[in-house]
């Protein structure tokens, strides 16, 4: 593994656990981690077995290092902890060194802005804590000897009939009024529902990593919240004739996804001009955005949309962010007392609506088994719908996995050049963020095309999607944001070359996403165990058939019998998803998270 790891080859952790798993007893050490689960009062465990220290070569003990230290950090980045105890089996004063690593690994005793690393989970899991159970100690490893004892684990919840709650949140829309808000990392989605009805759309292009204050964030949200509600008032408004046609016009302007801050606030003004009923309020507003949220709070605060903000020397981060945190309660001037603001991750939100649809189709019955789904775009999103039909209060920042503890060469690209393994946020190489999301093409398609279709890198260049740029005294290629934002049109692009050149690189990259998304697949499945092996799909990356099923084909190399719903036509049963499906512009692939936002809001 180590020779494939220095050769650039992936070297997926799926198969490090495999290895070392099979590993006889007098050749390895045991480790069981244990935490105490953030969301109750029980805990779990995951055993690891690793080769015996005193025998590895300084190469090899770094590599096993990583290893524990990369399940650990899935760990926490997926399922959350109050605290982790590390039972150490056998005498080994190896392992109890390794385990004892982990608190300075992982930065505990440090303040939250020198934390590095694996420390960023920390972070997150400190203000989750302050969320959910403030007072309480902060998160710490400890470490003990293993002795015999029961399993340890965590008694089954009595739940709700989770079939029930998805049927009910898409009835009793009649006579309200709802907005429905997906924010992503290039764009953000909006739809307006009144009376049942899907009324309008509205896409707007951003780029919030460049922002260095939180307000960056939430201004753009409670503009496109406003001018929704300018579009709730003229669809209600009696008014008929030119005056109705011109205003119609004006509006259409500001809807449209070319449409800036400044034009959106120019159509509001005429419309307030016009008699704008500013007292109007919607029934509720559901949003997803790409961060931790708990109870309808943005806590998370360690993603790639707030690194400006989070390198803002000039700035306070934990105070201005608190201003991202509090969106909710900005929101809620806007709806009924008696309605709701309802805020989710975007990967939950993903999976709350694939649920919704099966609970409405044919085979509802499958909602019985959870609901488990990913967003494939800017970044990765994963949701987790029980089969009860809860949403887990949980960090499930899975776009953090390390996934790949090989590609050794990648690593020495500093994490904005498009051949990074390493993670934006965190430095970390060998993270989701970097094979499955559009940053996994645009790095595959360097690392590929320069040798292999050298006439393909030439037209990126041509094209403008790359640009090479020094940074630090090294060159590297970069994806330009400004004046104009490329990151759309280059993924468009590649997306467009398996059908276009229908050569074997091509293929090789979407088949390499494949095989992380099952890589991804085994390893949510063996620490979260959500109950059911089918994911389902949403986002850009997907909405091409050729390069789905290219994925397909990579991810059964590592999983034969994996299953990969796409949420596009198959997933409109709803009476709203089916107004969206039969939109001449737009698709389900597209605005499936808006229209569940809306759901999301009336559901109970």
């Amino acid at each position: 593994m180590i020779a494939d790891a220095a050769a650039g080859k992936t070297v997926y952790i799926t198969r490090v656990h495999e290895c070392f798993a099979a590993l006889r007893p007098e050749e390895s050490d045991r480790l069981v981690l244990v935490i105490d689960l953030l969301d109750s009062d029980g805990k779990k465990a995951w055993d690891l077995r690793i080769p015996r220290l005193d025998g590895c070569a300084p190469q090899e003990l770094a590599f096993v290092r990583e290893y524990v230290f990369a399940e650990t950090y899935n760990i926490l980045s997926s399922i959350g902890a109050k605290a982790m105890t590390v039972f150490v089996d056998g005498d080994s004063g190896e392992a109890r060194d390794l385990a004892g690593s982990l608190n300075e690994a992982f930065c505990v005793d440090k303040p939250r802005d020198q934390r590095k690393g694996y420390g960023r989970a920390i972070n997150v899991l400190d203000r989750m804590m302050a969320a959910v159970r403030p007072g309480e100690p902060l998160f710490r490893f400890t470490v003990s000897g293993l002795s015999p004892a029961a399993a340890i684990s965590s008694p089954p919840k009595a739940g709700r009939d989770g079939l029930s709650a998805f049927r009910r949140c898409t009835v009793g829309l009649e006579g309200k009024a709802y907005c429905g808000i997906d924010v992503g990392g290039t764009d953000i989605k909006a739809v307006l529902v009144d009376d049942g009805r899907v009324i309008d759309y509205k896409e707007y292009d951003w780029f919030p990593a460049g922002f260095i204050r939180s307000r960056q964030l939430v201004d753009p949200i409670l503009l496109i919240a406003r001018l929704l509600r300018a579009r709730l008032w003229l669809n209600r408004a009696p008014i008929a004739g030119k005056r109705r046609t011109d205003l119609l016009a004006r509006i259409a302007i500001a809807m449209d996804k070319e449409a800036g801050d400044g034009t959106i606030a120019r159509a509001l003004d005429d419309l307030m001009a016009a008699g704008l009923d500013e007292e109007l309020l919607f029934d509720g507003i559901g949003l997803c955005f790409p961060d931790v949220v708990v109870s309808n709070k943005i806590v998370g605060g360690e993603v790639y949309k707030t690194r400006g903000i989070r390198n803002n020397a000039a700035i306070d981060y934990e105070s201005d962010f608190s201003e991202l945190t509090g969106l909710d309660e900005r929101l809620r001037a806007w709806v009924r007392p008696e309605g709701r603001v309802r805020i989710i991750n975007d990967g939950p939100m993903a999976s709350f609506t694939a649920a919704v649809e099966i609970a409405a189709s044919g085979e509802a019955d499958k909602v019985a088994m959870g609901v488990f789904a990913h967003t494939l775009g800017t970044e990765l999103g994963t949701g987790w719908v029980t089969r009860t039909g809860g949403i887990p209060d949980i960090p499930l920042e899975v776009y953090n996995f390390i996934v790949d503890l090989g590609s050794w060469p990648e690593r020495a690209y500093e994490s904005d050049d498009l051949r990074s393994v390493n993670n934006f946020n965190t430095g970390l190489p060998g993270t989701l963020q970097k094979y499955c999301s559009q940053s996994g093409v645009f790095r595959l398609a360097l690392k590929y095309f320069p040798s292999e279709r050298p006439d393909l890198f030439r037209e990126l260049l041509d094209k403008g999607f790359v640009v090479e740029r020094a940074v630090g005294g090294s060159k590297g290629w970069y994806v330009p944001t400004e004046p104009v934002d490329q990151r759309k049109p280059f993924l468009e692009h590649m997306m467009s070359l398996p059908d276009r050149e229908k050569d074997e690189t091509n293929r090789r990259i979407w088949r390499e996403i494949g095989e992380a998304l099952a890589v991804t697949l085994l390893e949510t499945k063996r620490i979260l165990e959500p109950g059911t092996d089918e994911r389902f799909l949403f986002g850009r990356l997907v909405k091409n058939r050729t390069c789905f099923d290219l994925l397909v084909e990579g991810a059964r190399n590592i999983k034969s019998d994996i299953c990969l719903i796409v949420a596009g036509a198959g997933m409109a049963n709803t009476p709203l998803m089916k107004q969206l499906d039969n939109h001449p512009d737009f698709t389900v692939a597209q605005f499936a998270q808006a229209i569940g936002a809306v759901y999301f809001a009336n559901s109970q």
